[in-house]
Order: C-alpha cells, then structure tokens, then sequence
C-alpha cells in the first residue's frame, strides 16, 4: 500500500475494499494478503466506516471468502466498551412458612396459601374429577382433566357452586367425606 496512500473519504474507502476484493476474490491463494490490506484499513479515523463497508462487501462474497472475511472482522473488532457495574439488588427476605393465613380475598375474608398437605380429598372420581377441601379455610378446590391439553385444571367453588355440585354429585359412589345434612359441615 506504499503506491497508494490511505482512502481520505468514505468513497474512495469504498473504492479501495471494492478493489481488493475484487483482486483476490477468484485468487484464493491471494486472500490473506487483500485480508492483511482490508485489515490496514482498520486504522486511523475511518476505522468505523472501514468496518462497515467490509461487513457489507462480505455478505456478496463467496461463501468461503465471506467466512475468511468474518473472521477478519471478529478478530479485529473492538472491545465493547466497559460498562458501567449496575450494584445488586439486594435479595428480598423469604417470607417464612407458617400457618396462618397471608392473603386476603377480595370478599374481605383472609385466604389461606394453596398448598398440597393442607387439600382433604372429599370426593374422587375415577374418570378425572377430585374436589378438595381445603384444611384451614374450608374452600372447595374442584380439579378435573382439560380435554384439549390433557392437562389437570384447577378452580376455586363459590358457596353457590358448592351447592350445585353437591347437588348434581348427591348420592355419587365416589363422595370420600360424605356430605351431611346439605353439607353446613363441608361448606363452611
């Protein structure tokens, strides 16, 4: 590059990567040299543009030259710039487990947390369908099989859904805790 000095614009840089590569694209033993060159081009206040032109001259090269070039152009890149270390947040404390009811309904009432050791099976249907009873608060947990996704679905009863579930279930083999008298002691 001793003949030719360095491109002063971004045109005559584009000139000059277009030259190269179009010297040694066919001349496969000629790349390392116009990839030495293309890399020269690396310096001094062009660098940027330079970068660019290379990048986007590549992608309309042979696949093989394109991977020769990429190369080039990762081992040349600039490091990214430092960044500024963001502090850690500091961990929020874990909630301790206990019994007591953490969460309030919208109704007002406090909801006790939905775990399995505190769910009392009461009814238990072989094709699908569980109800639960929850140990604390006494809420109705109904579970039953998604035909679409084959997936259990879990929902919470209200007290008229209760009713109508053991209405509709009344006399059902598959009752785990009887309903008695209507069911005051399983709805509440």
């Amino acid at each position: 590059m001793s003949d030719q000095e360095k491109p002063l614009s971004e045109e005559q840089l584009r000139e000059r990567v277009a030259e190269i590569l179009r010297r040694i694209r066919h001349e496969r033993d000629q790349w390392d040299g116009g990839v030495d060159e293309l890399k020269a081009l690396f310096t001094g206040p062009m660098e940027g543009a330079a970068r660019h032109l290379v990048e986007e001259a590549a992608r309309r090269e042979k696949l093989e030259l394109q991977w020769k070039l990429e190369e080039m152009l990762e081992a040349t890149a600039p490091p990214p710039p430092p960044q500024a270390k963001k502090p850690e947040p500091e961990p929020e404390p874990e909630p301790e487990a206990d019994d007591e009811p953490e969460d309030e309904d919208p109704s007002g009432r406090v909801v006790a947390p939905l775990r399995p050791e505190d769910l009392v099976p009461i009814y238990e249907d072989p094709r699908g369908l569980l109800i639960h009873r929850h140990r604390i608060d006494g809420r109705w947990i109904l579970t039953q099989v998604n035909p679409m996704s084959g997936q259990p679905q879990s929902m919470e009863l209200s007290d008229a859904q209760k009713t109508q579930v053991q209405d509709e279930l009344k006399g059902s083999p598959y009752w785990v805790e009887e309903p008695a008298g209507g069911g005051s002691t399983i709805l509440s």
